[in-house]
């Protein structure tokens, strides 16, 4: 036997024995509990028929996700292996399921839970899985992260007193619940540093002190939340705020987060009577924007903050503002537009700028008139680079805006400009005729494309 040809026998034989070894097996117990923990909670329950060594980690991962997909494929199972093809058994079963599987885990399992989740179905029976047992639960495990939701709005489930124990919570999100901490007992979740708010209801008024007893908080999210009539938000270490709001509510002040750098305020409905209110109005908003870097609002929003006269330009600068996206702004609506031209006005430092066009025939000629008269080298726009609008129709106040960014921003590279879905080709084909007859300056380029519906 030749040299060679042992060399490639040995070869062989080595690459055999490490085909052969269980790598994954003789990982640290902690690495093994992360890995399963990134999985769905199916195939880490199916890692148990890998050998006896395997049988039980799955019921010690610290991450349980019983989330839509682990629901939709409870339905499936439900419907293929027992046979059940009649919607509300369908339902029945599935909650049973999930109530039985969850009820399980938790109850037995031995160690600590960083993080869980669950989603309720939208039954549409009142009766629903047994959620305090599992509050209560975790409330023994110094859980971390928490994700509660009934996809059902009108559950108004109101979260028991010892939900309010589970003091090491860094993330927090709840879907449709009743929110009312226990008073004076409840100190504050001390180390909270995100919360997600929707559909959340906040009982006799507590959601000022409850946001003050989480000093750490760093991203809120509040999304159609009621109970809440002055959203005075406050948090020295908050820097990212998302609000959608809907017509119940009297005022929104960010005077005391000073250290906001992207926020985002959306109001769902039109609001009678707020107009002339002194907590409103962008001179009253920006003082709490003096380091935020990227604002989003939309339309009714900024209809509501116009209060009349608008200033050409604002005389606190927002100075650290690089990104404003605007959404629904209807450019026949004189008060938003004066607002929009105000806004970006007083952001020196404007680098992009993202509008969402929803315009509504009523007051073409004198939003249009205004636009002209604008000295477009009076306040320029020298940072903004990068501007995209969208949804755009053939209304003239459209094309004087367009026209009045092109010759107020000096160092602007690309304009993106795409039509409304429902105009016809022929309409599009009108709009791009009308921007080839701009005298658009040589260093802009304009990227205009038709959104066929």
């Amino acid at each position: 036997m030749s040299p060679k040809r042992v060399k490639i026998n040995e070869s062989d034989s080595s690459e055999k024995s490490i085909a052969g070894e269980d790598i994954i097996s003789d990982l640290p117990r902690n690495v093994i509990d992360c890995i399963l923990g990134k999985m769905p909670i199916r195939e880490a329950v199916r890692t148990s028929v890998l050998s006896k060594k395997w049988t039980l980690y799955y019921s010690t991962i610290p991450e349980l996700v019983f989330d839509d997909q682990f629901c939709k494929e409870l339905l499936n199972f439900a419907a293929a292996q027992k046979k059940i093809c009649i919607l509300h058994e369908l339902e029945r079963e599935l909650k049973y399921q999930l109530d039985e599987i969850v009820t399980r885990f938790l109850m037995f399992h031995p160690g600590r839970i960083e993080k869980f989740k669950v989603c309720v179905p939208n039954f549409k029976s009142t009766r629903v899985p047994n959620i305090n047992k599992w509050i209560r639960k975790l409330s023994q495990k110094n859980i971390k992260k928490l994700a509660l939701g009934y996809k059902k709005q009108t559950v108004g489930h109101k979260l028991p007193p010892y939900f309010f124990s589970c003091l090491d919570l860094t993330y927090l999100k709840l879907r449709n619940f009743h929110f009312s901490p226990p008073q004076p007992e409840f100190k504050g979740f001390l180390y909270l540093d995100q919360l997600e708010l929707f559909g959340v209801h906040f009982v006799n008024d507590c959601f000022e002190s409850f946001l003050s007893s989480c000093p750490v908080l760093q991203r809120l999210v509040l999304h159609g939340c009621s109970g809440v009539h002055y959203f005075n938000i406050s948090g020295s270490k908050l820097q990212r705020l998302f609000i959608k709001v809907d017509d119940d509510f009297k005022s929104i002040s960010l005077e005391n987060a000073p250290n906001l750098t992207d926020v985002s305020v959306t109001l769902d409905k039109v609001v009678i009577g707020l107009e002339g209110n002194p907590k409103f109005g962008l001179v009253n908003i920006v003082d709490g924007l003096s380091r935020v870097e990227m604002l989003r609002l939309n339309g009714r929003f900024l209809q509501l903050l116009a209060e009349p006269p608008v200033p050409p330009i604002l005389s606190t600068s927002l100075d650290s503002l690089k990104i404003i996206e605007l959404k629904g702004v209807n450019f026949m609506n004189f008060d938003e537009i004066s607002a929009v031209v105000c806004l970006i006005r007083s952001a020196s430092n404007l680098h992009e700028l993202h509008i969402e066009a929803s315009t509504v025939e009523l007051n073409q000629e004198q939003v249009s008139g205004y636009l002209k008269l604008l000295n477009c080298t009076k306040f320029p726009l020298g940072k903004l680079h990068l501007v995209k609008l969208t949804n755009i129709s053939s209304f003239v106040p459209e094309f004087e805006f367009i026209r009045f960014l092109l010759f107020s921003s000096p160092s602007l590279a690309t304009m993106s400009i795409v039509d409304a879905p429902q105009l016809e080709p022929i309409e599009a084909l009108g709009i791009a005729r009308r921007l080839l007859r701009l005298r658009v300056p040589s260093a802009v380029s304009i990227d205009f494309s038709h959104k066929v519906s």
